[in-house]
Parts: C-alpha cells; sequence; structure tokens
C-alpha cells in the first residue's frame, strides 16, 4: 500500500512529538518491514527542517531526515502539480499541493493530522491512529 505523510505527521516522526510519535513510529517500522511503501512529498522535507531546526540543532535533523529516507521516496513537485493546485477548490495552497503530490506518486491513502484540510481529496484520508485501525 503507498501512503502519503503530510508535514504535521513527517514533523511528528522526526521531532518526536507527543501523544502523536508512537502511531506513526509503527508506521514507520511497517515501512521498514516492506509492510507499507511511504512517500512524502520535497516539500515536506524542506518544511521539516525548517520547522524542527527552530528547537534542535540542524545538523541533527538532516540526520535524522537521512535515516528516514531509506524508508521514504520523495514525490516530486513539479509543474504539474502546481497548475493542479493554482486552479484546485483547495482553500490552503500548500494543502493542494500535497494532495496533487499524493495523486501523481499515486498514493492511496494520505496520511495526516488535519484531515479538515484534505476534505476535497479523493484518496482516503486517515490520521496515523486511524490507519493503523484499518490495516488490523
Amino acid at each position: 500500500m503507498n501512503v502519503f505523510l503530510d508535514t504535521n505527521v513527517l514533523i511528528d516522526l522526526i521531532d518526536k512529538r507527543e501523544p502523536f510519535y508512537n502511531d506513526i513510529a509503527i508506521i514507520a517500522s511497517l515501512a521498514e518491514n516492506k509492510k507499507v511503501k511511504l512517500a512524502s512529498s520535497s516539500l515536506s522535507f524542506v518544511k521539516a527542517v525548517y520547522v524542527i531546526s527552530r528547537n534542535i540543532e540542524e545538523k541533527i535533523v538532516l540526520e535524522a531526515l537521512k535515516k528516514f529516507r531509506i524508508i521514504c521516496e520523495v514525490s516530486n513537485i513539479d509543474e504539474i502539480v502546481i497548475d493542479k493546485s493554482l486552479i484546485s477548490n483547495f482553500n490552503d495552497f500548500e494543502d493542494a499541493v500535497q494532495y496533487f503530490s499524493a495523486v501523481h506518486h499515486q498514493s492511496e491513502v494520505i496520511l495526516t493530522r488535519s484531515k479538515k484540510d484534505f476534505k476535497n481529496s479523493e484518496i482516503p484520508v486517515m490520521t496515523p491512529a486511524e490507519f493503523l485501525i484499518s490495516i488490523k
């Protein structure tokens, strides 16, 4: 199953944010064991460094992302993704970019803690906790 991680979920994992860390850590373990395939947009990697580096040395954040990158594909943001995002019905441009990046990557589910941001999604949208329940 192709699983797309929204920025907030990626940050939860890399920054070990509680109470959200455990669910996404379990999903990362599933990816390590080849039970799911993870992807996140190139924008999410950039934003994760920006956000987490406010509290943690950037070098440490980059090392964590290097390790995570072994189990996570990077979904490109190209002109098609941008063009679709510009004309979409999403209220927030960044959410549209994330969504069309997930579509472009042929993701089967989007994991986020902000489900309301993806109300126009044609791909199922779940929190990491909901996803874990759905695959049991």
